[in-house]
């Protein structure tokens, strides 16, 4: 009885099959738009990415800026070794461009990043963000301003600020609209905040910087901005604009909004971004983003500000800050954050 039952549900499959083949043959598919089912495979992205540049030769390229009236893109190439220095390179801002033009390097450092003065056109000024002497036990993270010579290359050298270097630098620099320099700064440990540096207010470890540089001399770099937000606080470094953070790994600042956004290299699980305002605490080490960490360190004078942006690590592995679209060519876009 079973093997009859069996053959009976064969012919059926069977004849249904012949019946939808026989069926499609004479009719248009009707598209299914109704399913509420979720999964691969998923929609087209609405953007890709495409190479550009593709003569240019830059191993391992970290950062990139374009110099002012010039139309050349200058990009840090990674180095920091005794015998591989690191390298400024510039090539013109053109896909058919050729080669790149060294315009400085810094043996036996690392170069974060490097930016140009508001008023470089005029003045040559251009920061430097650089760690060092690459191992050395008591390396440290430094910002120099230089002048560029057509002739001579990077002169006057001024070192504006540096503090301590165990591992988190942050690394990046940027220029606010009011004419501010911000700077980060990581919490200077390779791992879990091992200085337990994240909340502390007496160094410039794990925090976003903000400093006066139009006025700098040898005597005197900077100045204190007379609205930080710790300037009155007793023991606190009143250059710290912002804190908390673990590695703010690059920061971008809209020029139209101005706006400040920072990406956070997470530890465990989070990946953060933050849009930072003056006096905020992001958390870290007592918070990993929105969750906690170290449950009994000490939070430090200001309440937690949970990230903006968070990913956990099941589909984040670590966040690239970015910057804020402004732009005609893809309206869809101006005015987002873009980060990696």
């Amino acid at each position: 009885t079973s093997l009859s039952l069996c053959h009976c549900a064969v012919k059926v499959f069977i004849w249904l099959i012949c019946s939808v083949s026989l069926h499609s043959q004479t009719n248009e598919r009707v598209p299914w738009n109704s399913s509420r089912l979720v999964g691969s495979p998923e929609p087209p992205l609405p953007f890709t990415v495409e190479r550009i540049f593709p003569k240019v030769n830059l191993p391992s390229p970290m950062y990139l800026i374009e110099e002012p009236a010039s139309h050349r893109l200058w990009v840090v190439l990674e180095g920091g070794g005794r015998d591989k220095p690191s390298k400024i390179v510039a090539f013109p801002n053109k896909p058919e461009a050729t080669e790149a033009e060294l315009v400085f390097e810094l043996p036996g450092h690392l170069i974060y990043s490097v930016i140009f003065d508001p008023g470089y056109k005029e003045n040559r000024l251009i920061y430097l963000f650089s760690n060092g002497p690459r191992g050395n036990r008591d390396r440290k993270n430094q910002i120099d301003r230089y002048r560029v010579d057509k002739k001579n290359g990077f002169t006057d050298k001024l070192t504006i600020i540096e503090w301590k270097s165990g591992g988190h630098d942050g690394g990046d620099m940027a220029f606010g609209n009011d004419k501010m320099l911000y700077l980060t700064t990581g919490d200077g440990s390779n791992d879990s905040d091992e200085w337990n540096s994240g909340q502390t207010l007496d160094d410039l470890l794990g925090a976003v910087l903000r400093i006066d540089v139009r006025s700098s001399r040898v005597e005197h770099p900077y100045e204190i901005p007379p609205d930080n937000p710790f300037v009155e606080m007793e023991g606190a470094r009143p250059e710290i604009y912002a804190y908390g953070l673990r590695n703010p790994w690059r920061m971008g600042i809209d020029q139209e909004s101005g706006q400040i956004w920072v990406g956070n290299n997470g530890q465990d699980l989070w990946e953060t971004a933050h849009l930072v305002r003056p006096g905020e605490n992001y958390g870290w080490s007592v918070f990993e983003g929105s969750y906690p960490f170290y449950k009994n360190r000490q939070l430090g004078p200001t309440p937690h500000t949970v990230p903006t942006i968070e990913h956990h690590h099941a589909e984040f592995r670590s966040l690239t800050g970015g910057v804020v679209y402004r732009g005609a060519r893809w309206p869809e876009l101006d005015g987002a954050y873009i980060y990696g």
